[in-house]
């Protein structure tokens, strides 16, 4: 769905293109290069995702969890953020950005302001979990709102690959059911034979509207100790934990986990 905006954010484009590369060409650390914006969806009232063109069918070059750092300038200042593509790392012709957009954040203002066919500056890559096949006997992902973006090319690498047979039991903390996102694509890898989804949401008073299928699974309220230790003693295999979310939620999550007995070796923090 494009993005019918008519207040656009002021950008000075001559001073972007004076620094950063000018033309689609490879993803660089140290040098902004410009891309294509082919689409935009909306897919909650403040989050979106965005698709950027990659020349011919080349692929972003991204290792599995590593972030890009986006540039924008808003009024004459200029602003850095960085997000991890929720596209698989071998996508070819493109790359996706989920984005949750605040009503006073000045990068928000910029990234509220795009439309299909507009240039982007991004630079990268940075981060990433090392990840090899098989190399876990289960992971269990902790998420909070666009903190599973970094988890879903992780688990689309592991059900893309018929030789790794690692377990995967996602956990997605939104507010809402409304508030989860890309529920199709959830729902898809739900069905390979080593993959559970599981949600927790925060302002759901009762699972009783929620569509069947969901309802076993989810929980309401917040992602507590109690609950974590619930899903460690669930899983298949001894698990190893990836944790994503804002500050908070990192922070309350990793205590959680030491608490239960985790050491820190057990887990890994985005």
């Amino acid at each position: 769905m494009k993005s019918p905006r008519k207040l656009r954010a002021i950008i000075n484009f001559t001073t972007l293109r004076s620094q950063c590369k000018s033309s689609n060409s490879e993803l660089n650390p140290d040098t902004f290069t410009a891309f294509k914006i082919s689409s935009v969806e909306q897919l909650t009232e403040d989050t979106y995702q965005y698709k950027f063109e990659l020349p011919g069918n080349n692929s972003l070059g991204l290792s599995l969890g590593q972030h890009i750092v986006l540039r924008g300038m808003v009024n004459g200042l200029e602003v850095q953020r960085a997000y991890t593509p929720v596209s698989p790392v071998n996508a070819e012709g493109y790359f996706e950005v989920l984005i949750k957009c605040y009503k006073a954040g000045l990068m928000s203002q910029y990234i509220k302001s795009w439309i299909e066919g507009d240039t982007v500056f991004w630079r990268g890559p940075f981060g990433g979990f090392p990840y090899s096949p098989n190399q876990y006997g289960e992971l269990l992902m902790l998420a909070s709102g666009t903190g599973i973006a970094p988890m879903l090319p992780i688990l689309q690498y592991i059900t893309e690959n018929e030789d790794d047979e690692t377990f995967i039991t996602l956990v997605g903390c939104f507010r809402t059911f409304e508030n989860i996102y890309l529920k199709p694509l959830l729902q898809d890898q739900s069905r390979y034979w080593n993959v559970r989804t599981c949600y927790v949401l925060s302002q759901e008073s009762s699972l009783e509207k929620l569509p069947w299928s969901y309802q076993e699974n989810t929980h309401t309220g917040h992602l507590t100790e109690n609950l974590i230790k619930k899903m460690i003693n669930s899983c298949r295999r001894k698990p190893f934990v990836l944790i994503c979310g804002s500050v908070e939620f990192n922070e309350d999550m990793t205590r959680c986990l030491k608490a239960i007995g985790l050491k820190e070796d057990s887990y890994f923090v985005f």
